[in-house]
């Protein structure tokens, strides 16, 4: 059975690899490097310098799961790693704002690079800070049409059933009953 590639995108810090190491039920493939950049150690330690990647098994469809880095910088790698991209899921940090546009930027590029389903998804909602999905959909003037869901990328089960969601959306675009 052929692997089903879902492609996880969003700013610098907004949980890829989080997400990707929560989502497998074995050791994921990360490139996590300390960050060097002053103005990005201010938000975390570590960053994607390649690519995260994982395959896992739901329900009964074999999933490559690859995580891009956020930083612009890394931007000549997305649409290579974009390619044969099935679905793809773009996280927003709910705590930060400022690094929104980022994510709807990388959006645009990838729909027009590869199109195919996607979900947007709220991470961080455990926070206390965290601003609700609605108040998210709203400031981005996001269609209601747009699946856009909450998250906390450290928990499993959110992290699965956000896959399902999105697996359902490759199904329903796809118009088949099974996922090939």
């Amino acid at each position: 059975m052929a692997s089903i590639k879902i492609l996880v995108a969003g700013h610098f810090g907004a949980g890829k690899t989080t997400f990707v190491k929560t989502a497998s039920s074995n050791t994921a493939l990360t490139t996590e490097k300390r960050v060097f950049n002053p103005s990005e150690r201010q938000e975390k330690s570590t960053t994607t310098t390649a690519m995260d990647f994982s395959n896992i098994r739901l329900d009964t469809q074999n999933i490559s799961i690859f995580a891009i880095p956020g930083q612009k910088r890394f931007e000549f790698m997305w649409k290579i790693l974009a390619k044969n991209t099935r679905g793809y899921i773009f996280l927003f940090d709910s705590t930060n704002p400022k690094r929104w546009s980022e994510t709807l930027e990388q959006f645009e590029m990838f729909m027009e690079a590869q199109p195919a389903p996607y979900v947007f998804v709220a991470n961080k909602q455990d926070l206390p800070e965290a601003r609700s999905v609605k108040e998210i959909r709203e400031t981005l003037s996001v269609s209601s049409s747009v699946k856009f869901l909450p998250c906390v990328a450290t928990d499993r089960d959110t992290v699965l059933n956000i896959l399902m969601i999105l697996l359902e959306e490759i199904k329903i675009r796809e118009g088949k009953h099974e996922y090939t």
